[in-house]
C-alpha cells in the first residue's frame, strides 16, 4: 500500500503522446485554531511538487453535524478530515469512514492513548495528530510565592490553594462555563456523566446537582474564578488575565498554551488535575485525528498527506512551538521539557464515555451550566433537563436508560 501511496503522488501522466492533466487538488477540512492554521498552511505550501491542497476550516462546535451531513451525502466531499476524536464512534458507525490500510496505521509508533482513541470496534479509523486533555496550568513563580501544596493531591487541596490565591481583583482558578470543564470537577467530586452501553444517567444524581452547585459557585461575588465573560469571549477572556497575573492556575489543555504563555512557555508549569475520591482519574482526555472519508475521490493521497502530518519530526516542531503534546513516540522524544510534562500530566486522564452519544451530550449540557451560573435555573431544574435530553439521545442510538441507581456522597 505505501508503494500505491508513492505512485499515487507521482506526477500526473496521460497517454504516450498526450499532454499531462492537472490533478485535482486535495480537499483537507480541518478544526485547527488559527495559530495552527496558519502553521498548517505554511506546511502545505512548502510541499513543492506533492500536489495542491485546498483546505477548508470546520467550526468546532458544529463541525461533527455538518460533518456527517456531508459524508452521508457524498457530494463535494473531502478527502481528509483533521477531528476530534470523540466524532469517530458516529461517523464509524454510519459506515462513513474509511479504515486505516494496515501498512499506514502501523507506520508510526503512536503513543498508547493516542492510538486507543483511534479505533472503533477493533479497527483503526484515524490517524492520530495530537493527545489532548485537561490539567492545571500555571505560573510557576506565583503558586510557588502563595505557599500552597503543590502539586494538589485532592480536590479539597486544589480549592484550598485556589482560595489562598485569590484576593485584590486576582483569582486563584481560571475555569470555563462549559460541559467539558465541569465534567473533570463532576468525577473528582466522585460523580459521572453516564454510561451509554448501559443507558445509565449520572446526571440526574443528587452528585451532580450538588456539584454543578459548587462549580457555579466558582464564579459568584466571593468565589474562586470571578464573573464569566460574555459568551464566546472565554478563551480570551481567560489568556488576557492570565497573561495579567490576574488568574493563578487555570484548567485548560495543550491547545491553549500558545496564548496562555505569550508564545512562550518560560515560567509555566504544568499539574495533574486532581483524580476522583477513590484515585480514579476525573479530568478528561482526547485526541485530534486525520480521517479519511469513504466518499473521498483520492483516498490514497488523502492518507499519504496524513503521513506526512503527522510524523514525528513535524509533531515535535508543533510541540515546541505551539505546547501540543504528540501522538508519536518519537515526536514526544523530541517536543521539549514543558510538553513532556504536560504528557506526563495527561496520564491521569481518562476517555468520555466512547459512544456516539458522548461528542452530542455537551449541546445539552453546554446551556444548562450557562444557565445556573448566571442564575436562571437552579441546578436541579438544569440537570433534570439535561437527563430527559440524555434519555432522548440514548434512545435514539438504541440505549434504554434502566431505573437510576443510587447516588454516592460528595466530598470536597
Amino acid at each position: 500500500m505505501l508503494l500505491g501511496l508513492v505512485v499515487a503522488l507521482g506526477p500526473a501522466c496521460g497517454h504516450r503522446g498526450e499532454p499531462a492533466r492537472a490533478r485535482p487538488r486535495l480537499r483537507l477540512w480541518h478544526t485547527f485554531n488559527p495559530t495552527e492554521t496558519e502553521a498548517l498552511n505554511a506546511f502545505l505550501a512548502a510541499r513543492g511538487g506533492k500536489g495542491a491542497v485546498e483546505t477548508t476550516l470546520l467550526p468546532f462546535q458544529r463541525g461533527q453535524t455538518i460533518l456527517g451531513e456531508v459524508l452521508a451525502g457524498g457530494g463535494d466531499c473531502p478527502d481528509l478530515v483533521r477531528m476530534d476524536a470523540t466524532w469517530i464512534p458516529e461517523l464509524a458507525r454510519a459506515n462513513l469512514l474509511s479504515p486505516a490500510p494496515a501498512d499506514v496505521a502501523s507506520a508510526r509508533l503512536w503513543l498508547p492513548e493516542a492510538s486507543a482513541l483511534a479505533s472503533d470496534g477493533g479497527v483503526q479509523y484515524g490517524l492520530p495528530q495530537r493527545l489532548d486533555g485537561l490539567a492545571l496550568i500555571y505560573r510557576q513563580a506565583t503558586v510557588k510565592n502563595a505557599g500552597v501544596e503543590w502539586p494538589p493531591p485532592t480536590m479539597g487541596a486544589l480549592l484550598a490553594a485556589a482560595r489562598r490565591m485569590t484576593g485584590g481583583g486576582n483569582h486563584g482558578l481560571g475555569v470555563r462555563v462549559d460541559g467539558y470543564w465541569f465534567a473533570a470537577f463532576l468525577r473528582a467530586w466522585g460523580g459521572e456523566l453516564l454510561d451509554p452501553a448501559t443507558g445509565t444517567l449520572g446526571i440526574d444524581q443528587p452528585i451532580a446537582r450538588t456539584s454543578l452547585e459548587r462549580f457555579s459557585d466558582f464564579f459568584g461575588p466571593a468565589g474562586i474564578a470571578g464573573p464569566p465573560p460574555p459568551s464566546g469571549d472565554e478563551a480570551q477572556d481567560e489568556f488576557r488575565r492570565f497573561r495579567a497575573g490576574a488568574l493563578a492556575v487555570v484548567v485548560d489543555g495543550p491547545w491553549a498554551v500558545t496564548e496562555l504563555g505569550g508564545g512562550s512557555t518560560d515560567g509555566l508549569g504544568v499539574a495533574t488535575f486532581p483524580p476522583a475520591p477513590n484515585g480514579t482519574p476525573a479530568a478528561p482526555r482526547g485526541a485530534q485525528m486525520f480521517v479519511v472519508p469513504r466518499c473521498a475521490r483520492d483516498p490514497a493521497q488523502a492518507w499519504a498527506l496524513a503521513l506526512e502530518l503527522t510524523a514525528p519530526e513535524v509533531q515535535a516542531d508543533w510541540a515546541r512551538r505551539f505546547g501540543l503534546v504528540p501522538a508519536t513516540r518519537g515526536g514526544l522524544a523530541n517536543a521539549g521539557p514543558f510538553v513532556q510534562s504536560f504528557y506526563r500530566a495527561l496520564q491521569v486522564t481518562r476517555p468520555l464515555p466512547w459512544s456516539p452519544v458522548s461528542a452530542e451530550m455537551f449541546d445539552d449540557l453546554n446551556p444548562a451550566i450557562a444557565a445556573v451560573v448566571a442564575g436562571d435555573a437552579t441546578a436541579a431544574e438544569a440537570l433534570a433537563g439535561v437527563a430527559r435530553a440524555w434519555t432522548r439521545l440514548l434512545e435514539r442510538h438504541g440505549v434504554h436508560a434502566p431505573e437510576s441507581p443510587a447516588d454516592a456522597g460528595v466530598t470536597p
